[in-house]
């Protein structure tokens, strides 16, 4: 490559991404995460790294506050490097990198913000790019078995590795040849965008007639590339690339139970015996238990967490985020020490762990209910209410909620980290305080439904008074934190 250098980098990541709404009236797209890390993140380190180029232009537009302020924190990480902003001109991605031609007077990349490349040799581009002496530019290529990707995308016409033809998202791929958002440009292409005209069909110059027409001028040539690649056109690409990514490494996460516990020497052993071996981790968050819970729980191999402020509190909240904090599972599950719920279901929670951040379980499908089990008509009925009501209120993240109060849940850690600082209940309603974390975090939860057993022993039925006043606490803190005013108010925030 050192005949040829790359003298700069670009990275678009300005559109509104209009079709992965509602999501992205909150969240651009290039800040979408994968293992943990923005689109953004990754596709600098292909550009600085492994294209290694020297400057670097992140083109930023939509809510553009939150990209810089994510370009600030990956600023940290390559001291070095130089990385500028370079505001969107509204007008397409085309004339956003024209705009560009005032400060860039070398070749220079381009990758779009919005597509994921998973272990994907992007230096065999920047390899034949500098075989290729003549070329004015080059574009990424992927062969695809998926016509859908390719008509998502454009197609791309060959002879030999020169571009003879581009067509933007095409109704009947020439071939299995998947045009990427990977380009190499010289400064040839601000003349050729200067002579391409405005599409009849968006009314702005596309970069694929750009391409087009230099194609017809000069040497353009396709390189091709190997690896995985998601476009992150929707919200339905998003969580499918989610979730294919996650089923392909699901063995290697590990899973943590963590296990409330107050006076329950009785239940305990049977529910760890249950899990034991279906889990990599069990902790028993202890709430201040008087009788023989944690001699039981450490005999067992159970990690014990013991309660300073919540104790003697058995709906304490602290501990068990506490819990969450110092697990080493990837997947936090949570369960009660009572026997309410079995591990049979726990395969159930997994499998949509890989399709969302949160799964919680529903109390309510009448089939999977032991007969005897104290779910009264009332407590039932009033958490069917109160998830209605988060179903109004986030209406645009479109949840689905019948039961706000079942304690047997998913989470992913990282997912439980970005919203733990929200998370201060020190009672039962921190299970509310969960899902209106992942919803204001614009996260996605799953509801599915879960067997009820009776619990062990003997059970205290809670009071109609008691119900209502649980009822009226949820109420608060779901309307103080979806309303500022009333959060103020109610000094929830």
């Amino acid at each position: 490559m050192s005949g040829r250098p790359l003298k700069y980098g670009v990275i678009a990541a300005a559109g509104k991404g209009t079709r992965a709404y509602p999501r992205t009236s909150y969240v651009p797209k290039p800040l979408f995460t994968f293992e943990n890390q923005t689109l953004l993140e990754k596709n600098v380190y292909i550009q600085l790294k492994v294209l290694k180029v020297p400057e670097l232009y992140i083109i930023v537009g939509h809510l553009k506050e939150q990209v810089l302020s994510e370009v600030e924190r990956i600023r940290r990480h390559y001291p070095h490097a130089k990385i500028h902003t370079a505001e969107w001109t509204g007008k397409g991605l085309a004339s956003d990198i024209a705009a560009l031609g005032d400060r860039i007077d070398g070749d220079f990349s381009v990758i779009l913000g919005d597509e994921f490349y998973m272990d994907m040799n992007h230096q065999a581009l920047a390899k034949l790019w500098s075989q290729k002496k003549k070329a004015e530019a080059m574009i990424a290529v992927l062969k695809s078995d998926l016509l859908s990707e390719i008509r998502k995308n454009y197609s791309v016409e060959l002879e030999g590795t020169r571009v003879m033809k581009l067509v933007e998202k095409p109704d009947s791929p020439p071939n299995d040849l998947l045009g990427l958002g990977t380009y190499i440009f010289s400064p040839e292409y601000f003349k050729a965008f200067r002579e391409t005209p405005p599409s009849n069909k968006s009314g702005v110059v596309e970069l694929t007639d750009v391409i087009d027409l230099m194609s017809h001028k000069y040497e353009v040539h396709a390189g091709l590339v190997k690896g995985r690649y998601y476009n992150i056109n929707s919200l339905a690409d998003y969580y499918s690339a989610t979730c294919r990514i996650r089923s392909e490494k699901f063995h290697k996460f590990r899973t943590t139970l963590v296990v409330p516990a107050f006076n329950n020497e009785r239940t305990l052993p049977d529910v760890l015996q249950d899990f034991r071996g279906r889990v990599n981790e069990i902790i028993v968050a202890d709430m201040g238990s008087s009788d023989r819970t944690v001699e039981i729980a450490r005999k067992a191999g159970a990690k014990v967490i013991q309660a300073t402020e919540s104790a003697g509190n058995p709906h304490g909240a602290q501990i068990i985020y506490r819990a969450f904090r110092e697990a080493s599972g990837d997947i936090l599950v949570l369960a009660t020490a009572d026997g309410n719920f079995r591990a049979n279901d726990l395969p159930k929670l997994l499998e949509y762990m890989k399709d969302s951040d949160m799964v919680v379980g529903t109390r309510t499908t009448r089939q999977l209910m032991e007969q005897g089990t104290n779910l009264g008509p009332l407590y039932r009925w009033l958490n069917v209410a109160l998830g209605k009501l988060l179903e109004i209120l986030w209406w645009d993240l479109e949840p689905r909620f019948t039961d706000i109060g079942c304690i047997y849940r998913a989470i992913w850690k990282d997912s439980f980290l970005k919203i733990a600082e929200e998370l201060r209940a020190t009672d039962r309603t921190y299970l509310a305080e969960m899902m209106i974390g992942i919803l204001r975090f614009h996260m996605r939860c799953i509801e599915i439904p879960v067997s009820l057993y009776r619990r062990y022993g003997s059970v205290r039925t809670e009071t109609t008074s008691e119900q209502w006043q649980y009822f009226f606490s949820v109420l608060r803190l779901i309307f103080g934190r979806r309303f500022t005013l009333l959060g103020k108010l109610f000094r929830v925030s």
